[in-house]
């Protein structure tokens, strides 16, 4: 590997763990060593290649086809766009790229898979959210038009997007704020809303960072922490602010979809929240403590999205666990460890939504993985890397959820890469 990895939000203790925040655009990436993509990997046809063609008559290609995977290309200031084969390998379509904003990182796909929205500027004074329109035929984006909308400030550089698709959020950490907006039913593009933000509980000294809506869209669950900007191998102050390492829970308005203008609550969580994955029956909550090397786990009231800790409220992972995803089915979490550079399983009892004290199985990923999503039939895993320019493809066991690397384990990418997204299911 050459090149350092940029650097990752929040305070990270371990060498080697990057953080997420303003200083990461511009900065300049690495290139792994290995993980290299095969020369079959993306060859036309090598798919079908591995069957016999019948009777003598040559194999068709395999055309690239939803679901569509859509990659935030920081340095590059593109988004990277991939159809899936029949093993749910990756393929890039054409143009492999589209331009974006400046310093893409995060990617949000609406419910309806018709639009695409793109965090640019994290952390930066003047962020906004690029938005465009999907071909439903080949998965091709086309900018709206306006091309985009501004946030609040400096996002912490993620979205979500409501499961009607008729709102979206984006936690601003230099305004200590979440920008919410309205979306067109017709034409998908993002209008701020009146008040454009909500303030978050934080204080001065936190910020919004991960943000999830609950499956019913009645609650947004917003982690809060420390805004760290540290060199790898140095550790950050803890912050000694009350509000510091938190979710806080906010009510949104069936009428509007805005928040309420207070959080409904805010609760204690690990060292450096950073994503927050909420179980698809909208029954528990889970979030990463990135300095404590753990999962802190939740169950959601159902009639006030109030949370409350698992008993375990935690179990423990490799070193500078970040992001999340959950299968369609609710029985297996996943989730990246960033100094590790592994991708790990852990079930969920389907009860109590408490996660087994150890991983069901674990996966070796490029080096510094970022972000994980799943595909919608919950059979295979994509994460990207900020650090190298590849993405990792796996395949998920329907049986047992255990987690294997396709083959091709990788596919390349122009540039480091941060958030990614995927379109549902039909």
């Amino acid at each position: 590997m050459t090149g350092k990895p940029a650097p990752r939000r929040g305070a990270v203790p371990i060498p080697g763990v990057r953080k997420r925040n303003r200083a990461r655009r511009g900065l300049p990436t690495g290139r792994a060593a290995g993980l290299a993509v095969t020369a079959c990997g993306l060859a036309v046809g090598c798919a079908a290649a591995a069957t016999p063609a019948a009777a003598g008559r040559p194999v068709a290609a395999s055309a690239a086809r939803a679901p569509f995977v859509y990659v935030a290309d920081t340095s590059r200031n593109e988004i990277s766009q991939f159809g899936s084969l029949g093993s749910g390998a990756l393929r890039p379509l054409t143009p492999k790229t589209v331009p974006s904003g400046p310093g893409p990182y995060d990617v949000a796909v609406s419910p309806q898979g018709t639009s695409v929205y793109v965090v640019d500027g994290s952390g930066n004074a003047a962020g906004e959210v690029s938005q465009y329109t999907i071909n439903p035929a080949t998965g091709k984006l086309t900018p709206k038009s306006p091309k985009t909308v501004p946030t609040a400030k400096g996002p912490s550089g993620i979205i979500a997007v409501a499961p009607d698709g008729k709102n979206a959020y984006v936690p601003d950490d230099t305004a200590k704020a979440i920008s919410q907006y309205t979306i067109s039913p017709a034409t998908g593009k993002l209008t701020p809303m009146t008040p454009k933000t909500v303030a978050d509980p934080g204080g001065n000294k936190v910020g919004p960072t991960g943000i999830k809506v609950a499956p019913d869209g009645r609650y947004v669950y917003i982690t809060n922490t420390k805004l760290c900007i540290a060199p790898k191998g140095h550790k950050c102050t803890s912050t000694t602010n009350g509000n510091a390492n938190t979710v806080s829970v906010f009510r949104i308005s069936p009428a509007t979809g805005a928040l309420s203008a207070r959080p409904v609550q805010t609760v204690a969580t690990g060292q450096n929240p950073q994503m927050i994955m909420i179980a698809p029956d909208g029954k528990s909550a889970y979030v990463t403590g990135t300095d404590d090397n753990t999962i802190w786990a939740y169950s959601i009231n159902p009639a006030t999205g109030k949370l409350t800790p698992l008993s375990p409220a935690t179990v423990a992972t490799g070193k500078g666990p970040h992001d999340l995803a959950i299968t369609p089915d609710g029985k297996n979490l996943y989730v990246v460890t960033v100094a590790n550079d592994t991708v790990s399983q852990y079930r969920i009892n389907p009860y109590t939504g408490a996660l087994s004290a150890k991983p069901a199985s674990t996966a070796a990923t490029m080096v510094h993985p970022e972000a994980i999503v799943l595909a919608p039939n919950g059979n295979n895993a994509y994460v990207t890397s900020g650090n190298d320019s590849v993405l990792a493809q796996f395949a998920i066991s329907p049986a047992t959820g255990k987690i294997t690397p396709l083959s091709p384990a990788t596919v390349t990418l122009p540039s480091g890469s941060l958030g990614l997204a995927i379109t549902p299911a039909k």
